[in-house]
């Protein structure tokens, strides 16, 4: 618990600085842009639909503007804290209600015009634009709520868990239905909408699974199976786990607690944690795992190609999910989301990013007005007169974009040419150490035992072997601050697949078919992503800053993370595949032996021209 908690300290610092830097720049421009939503678009539901109507019983009240903050009984006791803002109705129409999610570590909105800089950040994102704008300017009931062991919300942080954090979400919806006068029904089922960005776009997938109350969603940076965004192939993302832990403000349940520490330490987190974990998610309702189904609500999932916490896969698996089954479902792929601190950048804000604009073929379309667009043709019956594509690969950088009508995979078939990698990340963390003075170094690892800093002061001072260091890593690991952590980065092989003799677009996800042999046996972990490296030459680039970890040796077929990316005529792709990643930083994976792994294979490019 000691080497854990040392670690986390590191952490939560950086995390309570960032929060606050992105609070004051977290606005973004809401500016009006045309979003373009003309002809030349396939998608849009086309099926008229009836007009809204008073629940039975209610003929209406007039209503002004307003706001106040409520707090009901969940099923275990504990609060389910939401601010209820009433649009000013003064003829008592029906109007449908949408529901607000916030992010992971923050709280729900209690006043738009609040200037507390954290609560700021909190309504002043895209999906808190979207609901300021649906409540003034739409004339919607807009509830905001505070997720499960957050805000003033009481019980254990069980980060979606059907039966607890949806059952929050249904007994608020039981409210509303008893206590909003004018919320419209359709076919005597209130007419129900929902917006939020990560933590509050998991409660979307998961709770309108299970209450399907819900007519149409908009999931941003979102997940679909917890296990592949925190654990894929059974490797801890630590660089976020630990961001989130910090967030939770030790509210976790003890099971997730107990996980945390099993990925910080060991690396190794257990089945029953993961299985567990797996019931989080759409994926598992997907699969026809969870007794209710999946969603029946029309779907824009927004997700960003830099984001390293939920990448594109997610998405991609979702849209295709709710696609498969009936649902009205679009995709449009933007930049940035979830941005690892000093490892990433992104646009106003520090943690998040979103792109203001997209770009679909000929159309530019605004982010928040196609968010709030959709959510309006749905609730309010005009979605005859609304298009957008099915999916969007949008390059805001270059301002130009793609729109499919099903996802690529793959395409363009290489050669990947037979070569030798190096797992393990010691002699990384030997230079590391040596360029750390002396003094502070002594000082930075005082809590190690007398024995291991005399081999630490060996290494730095060059006269010991870096394979000295395999024991005692994941101890140095946890004792270093996080801007040095950050340093640690092993320098990525390069192995080129081709040189572009034309410009080209990189959309989709590309998939691997690779052999391994040698190294560490069914031990050996590598991290792989595409790369490029510009016409005029220069070093090798990871494209969209997104690795996948890859386990064991002998033959193995992989959908690699899915990528957005302009390649110029000169430019040559290849792949790049790492010893260890400071994405995955834990002892363990620092330690591998530095056995030679021969890979060889084929990569099957997503590759647009």
């Amino acid at each position: 618990m000691q080497k854990a908690s040392l670690r986390l300290f590191a952490a939560s610092t950086l995390v309570s600085t960032l929060l606050l830097l992105s609070a004051c720049g977290g606005g973004g421009g809401g500016g009006s842009t045309s979003s373009g939503n003309d002809e030349g678009n396939s998608g849009g539901n086309e099926t008229p639909q009836t007009a809204l109507s008073h629940r039975s019983g209610n003929s209406g009240v007039a209503e002004t503007q307003g706001h106040f903050d409520q707090i009901i009984s969940a099923s275990d006791g504990e609060d389910v804290a939401f601010s209820v803002f009433v649009p000013n109705n003064t003829e008592g129409a029906p109007v449908p209600l949408v529901i607000h999610g916030h992010g992971f570590g923050l709280s729900r909105i209690k006043d738009f015009d609040d200037p507390n800089p954290v609560s700021s950040f909190a309504s002043g994102d895209v999906s808190g634009d979207v609901s300021r704008r649906l409540w003034e300017e739409a004339g919607y009931y807009v509830i905001s709520f505070d997720q499960r062991g957050f805000g003033e919300s009481s019980g254990d942080i069980t980060v979606m868990d059907p039966e607890l954090d949806c059952d929050n979400i249904s007994r608020m919806i039981d409210w509303a239905e008893q206590n909003l006068p004018n919320l419209g029904y359709r076919d005597s089922d209130p007419v129900i909408g929902a917006i939020g960005l990560s933590y509050g776009g998991g409660f979307q997938t998961v709770c309108s699974s299970t209450d399907k109350r819900f007519d149409a969603i908009v999931p941003m940076a979102t997940w679909s199976h917890l296990p592949y965004s925190l654990y894929a192939n059974q490797t801890p993302k630590n660089i976020w786990l630990d961001l989130l832990a910090v967030a939770s403000q030790g509210k976790l349940a003890p099971y997730l607690i107990q996980g945390f520490i099993e990925a910080t330490t060991t690396g190794d987190i257990s089945d029953e944690i993961i299985d567990e974990l797996a019931t989080h998610g759409p994926r598992a309702f997907c699969q026809g795992q969870m007794a209710t189904g999946l969603s029946t609500a029309d779907a824009l999932f927004i997700q960003g190609s830099h984001d390293v916490l939920f990448n594109l896969n997610e998405a991609i698996e979702n849209y295709e999910c709710w696609k498969a089954n009936g649902q009205d479902t679009h995709l449009l792929i933007q930049r940035d989301g979830h941005i690892v601190p000093a490892l990433q950048t992104a646009g106003s804000q520090i943690l998040f990013g979103t792109d203001e604009q997209l770009y679909c073929d000929e159309q530019v379309l605004n982010t928040r007005e196609v968010a709030a667009d959709f959510l309006i043709s749905k609730l309010s019956g005009s979605a005859a007169n609304f298009r957008l594509p099915d999916i969007c690969f949008s390059l805001a950088a270059s301002q130009q974009g793609t729109t499919f009508a099903e996802v690529p995979r793959g395409g363009q078939l290489r050669e990947l040419p037979p070569s030798q990698v190096i797992p393990g990340g010691l002699s990384s963390l030997a230079n590391l150490l040596q360029n750390i003075p002396l003094t502070t170094l002594l000082n930075t690892l005082s809590a190690l035992p007398v024995e291991t800093l005399a081999v630490v002061q060996q290494v730095a001072a060059g006269l010991a072997d870096p394979a000295s260091l395999a024991d005692s890593a994941d101890d140095i690991v946890n004792l270093l601050p996080e801007e040095l952590i950050v340093q640690l980065v092993a320098p990525a092989q390069f192995i080129p697949l081709e040189t572009m003799t034309s410009a080209a677009t990189l959309a989709g996800i590309p998939l691997a078919s690779l052999v391994l042999d040698g190294g560490n046996g069914e031990d050996t972990t590598l991290y792989i992503g595409l790369g490029r490296i510009p016409a005029g030459g220069g070093d090798a680039k990871l494209i969209n800053d997104q690795v996948l970890p890859i386990t064991g040796t002998g033959s193995l077929l992989v959908e690699m993370i899915g990528v957005s990316e302009q390649v110029n005529s000169g430019d040559t792709l290849g792949l790049m595949v790492y010893g260890f990643h400071p994405y995955f930083l834990h002892g363990a994976a620092i330690a591998q032996p530095t056995l030679p792994t021969g890979l060889a294979g084929t990569i099957d490019l997503p590759l647009v021209q």
